[in-house]
Formats: C-alpha cells, structure tokens, sequence
C-alpha cells in the first residue's frame, strides 16, 4: 500500500466503514486491510469527565499510516535497504546499558559516541529516536526514556516581602551570562513528608559542577555547616576563588545570609543573592539538575534511609553526564579544567 492509500484507511476506519468496503474502495484484498490495520495499530488515549466532574482516562486501538509507513519502511530493508546501524551489535547494546542501566537519554549517548568516536555507526538524533519508536531495539522502547511531555503551569506570583539579603537585582550582569567560573546556585531537594532529612545541592553556573549534601534537617545551621565543610575542605583563598557567589530562593533555610558568607577563618568566604520570589527561572541550572536528581530519588524518598555513598553516587552521575552544551563533554571535565586554570 502507498502512504496515499494508508492515510485512506485512516479516514474509512473514523467513518466505522466495513473491512470489505474499505477493501473496495482501496483497491486491495480485505486481508490486506486486516494486516495493515495491525501494522499501524496503537494505543490512543482518550480523556473524558464524568457526570461528577472527575476526569476519566482511557484506551482505545486506533490506526495511525505514519506508524504503518515507518514500519513498512524498515520491514524493506529485509529486502536489501541496509538499517543504518547495521549489524553494529556493539553500537545496539551500548546504546541500551547506557539508557536502561545508567539512565542517560538516548541523545546524551549519542552525542558521547560520536564524540569519542566509540562505534563505526553515525546517525542523527532523529533517526536514533525513530528506531526507538518504531522497535528496533530489542530491550529499548520510548516508555525507557527519562522524561515523557508533561509541562508545567505556571501561575504570575507577586512578591509579598523583600529578599532576606541583596537582591539578585543587585547581581553583576557577568554572573548572569555564564561567562565566569565561580559562581553557584543553590537549592534543596526534599524528601517524604514528615522526615527532616533533605538533599542541599550547589550547581556550578559556569560548568554545571554539582555537589550534593545530605543534611539532617532543613534549618539555616545546617546549609551554613555544609558550606563550612566545603570552606576547610578547599581552604580559605580556594575557596573564595572557587565560590565567589552562590543564588538561592527565599526559603527559610537561607534566611541566615550572614552565616552563608561568613568565613570560618575570617572575613568573608563568598557573596549571597536572593532571587525573586517564585522565580525559579532565575536558577535555572539548579531546577534543571534537581530534575535529573528525582530520576535516583523520586517524591516521597526518606532520604534518612538513603546511604552517603548512594548520595555521592548520584553526585558522581550527574558530573559525569554527557552534556549536550559542551559538545557532550561531562561538567566533571569541565571543573576540572577551571581548577588547572586557577593554579
């Protein structure tokens, strides 16, 4: 069948024609319709509300001709149009430990072989999506992707107090175009209702460097002993080169901005900005990596039962994340070669 033919079926199956007619109409065999039907089937979800208001969702099979003409497309190449990955058996299982077991995306792959050169097989993003789609793989499907198409709602929120210190307003517009190493946003992640336990993650504005703490609570004492931590652990003049600002929101476990830019030697470590209230935005990297943190530890993770090494263990991963920004080069590289800078 031409895909002219297939998007006719389409349209007789919407009018609940009979198999025999639309066999008719279509010129071709009623078994032909029947084994086009199932090449083109899928799952289509249907969304209703009921008499009491409440949203009801379910599943019906339906028919879609481009499903039916990419399938059809690679079932030719058992008759001599070669897949583009050929017989790359390396490529196909690489592809998939690094998608099931270490829960990188597909196009973050990509990009990493490509960069290292890793296989003979070179495909575009969309082509490698396609093969997903349509089954190629045999242990890899869309539904092993990390993120589906929800998108968030926002709604306009009006600020209700001033930032608890100086403001992101007050910000030099250098920090805001990523041009300069050293400057950090900063953010918690929490856990299940009614357990104090909460990750303090820090992301690198410049090369998206994470460090991720497991505190005891989310109290201000406990996000200033962290970055004490941090402060001894680089010493006081690296550390200030290292930390030169760090944006947070306005949660209360940042109220103490004094402590935050305090040093443990003397004077002061670093320079605090506030965002606006429920501007999220204005750290964009950190909400962007929280989101990456969830796929380890869901909502509703006691993170009091969570070990230390599994922390740094999701530290690590998201440091060694191919990152589409950096030519698929890692944000642990990327840290790395600011560090040799400073000397």
């Amino acid at each position: 069948m031409t895909y002219t033919q297939r998007l006719m079926l389409e349209a007789c199956l919407r009018a609940k024609l009979h198999k025999k007619v639309i066999a008719e109409k279509l010129g071709v065999h009623i078994a032909t319709v029947y084994r086009e039907i199932r090449r083109g089937e899928y799952k289509h979800k249907c969304r209703r509300t009921d008499e009491y208001g409440d949203v009801i969702d379910r599943y019906e099979m339906r028919y879609s001709p481009n499903i039916a003409e990419d399938k059809y497309r690679i079932n030719v190449t058992s008759k001599g149009l070669p897949l583009k990955i050929g017989n790359d058996y390396e490529f196909v299982n690489y592809m998939e430990r690094r998608v099931l077991y270490d829960r990188l995306s597909p196009c973050a792959v990509l990009g990493e072989i490509k960069r290292k050169k890793l296989f003979r097989t070179n495909i575009s993003k969309t082509t490698l999506y396609r093969y997903i789609d349509i089954g190629i793989f045999a242990n890899l499907t869309m539904a092993n992707l990390p993120y589906g198409l929800k998108r968030k709602k926002y709604r306009k929120a009006v600020a209700k107090r001033p930032p608890r210190g100086i403001s992101i307003e007050k910000r030099p517009d250098d920090i805001a175009e990523r041009n300069s190493f050293g400057h950090w946003e900063m953010d918690c992640v929490v856990g299940k209702q009614r357990t104090k336990n909460v990750l303090l993650v820090l992301t690198e504005r410049h090369t998206r460097y994470e460090k991720v703490f497991r505190m005891p609570n989310k109290k201000t004492q406990s996000v200033v002993s962290c970055l004490d931590t941090l402060e001894r652990r680089y010493g006081k003049i690296k550390f200030r080169k290292i930390f030169k600002s760090i944006t947070v929101d306005n949660g209360t476990e940042f109220s103490d901005y004094v402590g935050m830019e305090k040093s443990v030697f003397s004077g002061q470590r670093t320079s605090v900005y506030y965002c606006h209230p429920y501007t999220s935005c204005e750290r964009g990297s950190n909400e962007r990596i929280n989101r990456d943190i969830r796929r380890w530890f869901p909502k509703g993770t006691d993170f009091s039962k969570q070990s230390k090494n599994k922390v740094k263990f999701v530290e690590s991963w998201l440091n060694d994340y191919p990152r589409a920004i950096f030519g698929y080069a890692t944000p642990a590289e990327k840290f790395a070669e600011q560090l040799a800078a400073l000397g």
